[in-house]
This record gives C-alpha cells, sequence and structure tokens, in this order.
C-alpha cells in the first residue's frame, strides 16, 4: 500500500508538472510559428495602410479644395453612395487619377528618351491612365443598375399580383415576402426601403426613386405614391406590368443573342486553330517525305 501510495504521489507531481510548467518550457510547433509570422505581416500590413490613409486624409484636408471642384466632388460623393463605400472621399479618387497620370508621365518621359514616336503614343496612355479610377466607378455603378433593372421585374409582378387581389396590402410585407428571392444588388434596396418605412412609405419612394434612377423604378415609385394617395389605379399597374414584362423578354433576347455571338467567336477560333494545326501537320509530313526521297 505504501508502494501504491508513493506511485500515486509521484504521478501526481509528473501530471502536475505537466499541467502547469511544461507549456512554458515546450517551443512553438512550426504552425504556431507560421500563424505568428501570419498574424504579425498582417498587423503591420495594416499598420502600414492606416498611416498612409491618416497621411492622405490629412492632405486632403489641407489642400482638398483645390483638387475638385463642387460639381465633380458632388457626383463623385453620389456613384460612391450609390456603391455603398462611405469611406472613400471623392478627393482619393482624384488622387489615384494623378498618381496614375503621374506613373503614365513617367513612362512617357522613358519612352521620349528611347524613341519620340512611342513618347507621343505614351501621352495617349497618360490620358487615357488617369480617366481608370473614374471610368471604373461608372462600371461598377452600370453593373450595379443592371442587375436591378434586371430583378426589377420579377419584384413589380409580385406586388402587382399582391395589389390586386386585397386593397389593405403594405408595401413592406411585399418587400419582405420577396427579399430571400432577391438579387443582392436589389436586396440591398429593398432593405433601405424597409429602414425608410419607419418614416412613411411615400418618403421610402421618394427616397428610393432618388437613389436609383432607372426610368422603371421611377415609374414605379409615381405609381405607389398615386396609390397611396387613395386612387384606384389597377388599370394603369396592369399596363406598366405588361410594359415591364415586354422590358425583361428583351433583356432576355439580347442576353441570348450576347452568349450566341460569343458561341460563334468561340467556335470561329477554335476552326482556326484546328485548320492552322492540320496544315502545320500536313506541312510536316510532306517535309518528312521529301527527306526521304533526297
Amino acid at each position: 500500500m505504501t508502494t501504491m501510495a508513493q506511485l500515486f504521489a509521484v504521478g501526481s507531481v509528473m501530471y502536475m508538472i505537466k499541467l502547469f510548467l511544461f507549456p512554458f518550457l515546450k517551443p512553438a510547433s512550426k504552425k504556431q510559428k507560421q500563424r505568428i509570422r501570419q498574424y504579425a505581416r498582417e498587423r503591420e500590413k495594416q499598420l502600414r495602410k492606416k498611416k498612409k490613409l491618416q497621411l492622405k486624409r490629412a492632405f486632403i484636408q489641407k489642400h482638398g479644395e483645390f483638387l475638385l471642384t463642387d460639381v465633380t466632388r458632388k457626383e463623385i460623393a453620389r456613384i460612391l453612395s450609390r456603391l455603398d463605400m462611405p469611406d472613400v472621399l471623392p478627393e482619393e479618387i482624384r488622387l489615384k487619377q494623378l498618381k496614375y497620370a503621374a506613373l503614365g508621365a513617367a513612362l512617357t518621359l522613358v519612352a521620349f528618351a528611347a524613341n519620340p514616336l512611342f513618347g507621343y503614343i505614351c501621352i495617349l496612355f497618360t490620358v487615357l491612365m488617369f480617366m481608370i479610377p473614374r471610368d471604373d466607378l461608372n462600371k461598377k455603378l452600370k453593373r450595379k443598375e443592371d442587375n436591378i433593372a434586371r430583378d426589377f421585374p420579377a419584384f413589380y409582378s409580385m406586388a402587382y399580383y399582391q395589389y390586386a387581389r386585397s386593397v389593405n396590402i403594405y408595401l413592406a410585407d411585399i418587400i419582405k415576402d420577396y427579399l430571400p428571392n432577391a438579387g443582392e444588388d436589389l436586396a440591398k434596396e429593398l432593405g433601405i426601403i424597409l429602414d425608410n418605412i419607419d418614416y412613411g412609405e411615400e418618403f421610402a419612394l421618394k427616397q428610393f426613386k432618388k437613389r436609383v434612377q432607372i426610368h422603371y423604378v421611377a415609374k414605379f415609385c409615381d405609381i405607389m405614391e398615386t396609390r397611396l394617395r387613395g386612387y384606384d389605379n389597377t388599370a394603369q399597374m396592369l399596363y406598366f406590368k405588361n410594359e415591364i414584362d415586354a422590358y425583361r423578354v428583351e433583356t432576355l433576347e439580347k442576353e441570348l443573342a450576347k452568349r450566341q455571338s460569343q458561341n460563334t467567336k468561340v467556335q470561329i477560333i477554335l476552326i482556326i486553330v484546328l485548320a492552322v494545326y492540320i496544315m502545320a501537320y500536313f506541312l510536316f509530313s510532306v517535309l518528312s517525305a521529301l527527306k526521304l526521297f533526297q
């Protein structure tokens, strides 16, 4: 019994040493070291990015009024707001444009030193590089509005049938029913409508029309505002439904034609590649036959 008690005591001491002292003495594993290094690199990268942003904001605060006119600033701010980029300032887009233009100017100087003709060509590329950041924003906005316009007919069809079935239908209930089936861009806009409905449906519709500057969205908001004033405009809603259904069919036909055109181009490229391969095969066959006769 004494021996067993001693063994248990030694085992307990060893277990306590392993539990409390060994983790302090044990070196970190290879995976832990990799995670620590990766975290340190990401942390350092975030600090550099934050410092760079602070310097940029300080420069904008001092000299921002000289970078943009009021009209351009409002236009870029509207695009940034539509793209859900509230943390980006319009002056940052202009600084990005100037950075690209400076890079193009440096390439132009190098090209002029090599060949004047290349220098003149690089001047054109400098102008194009200056336009890249702004064009990128416009393309993103157009892509977002195209996605909304593509998904909007399905939402309006659901709204029309709900209103045609009963007068006592709230727009918020229709939006909540449609949200699980909505695309990402339209779902964000419908979510903003739900937030604004707390201030009234008319206010939410006016803000929706102001944000999304699409013809069919503006017409939908006008129809809903007329209905809120107590007018029975079911016939007008039916006419608009037929119009928007025709637009959806036209959009699908354009997309189908675009895909057919892409498939035709791919087939032509494949045929050209196959023809080149066949010609090369026969050419090498003829050359090998000529070598045999020689």
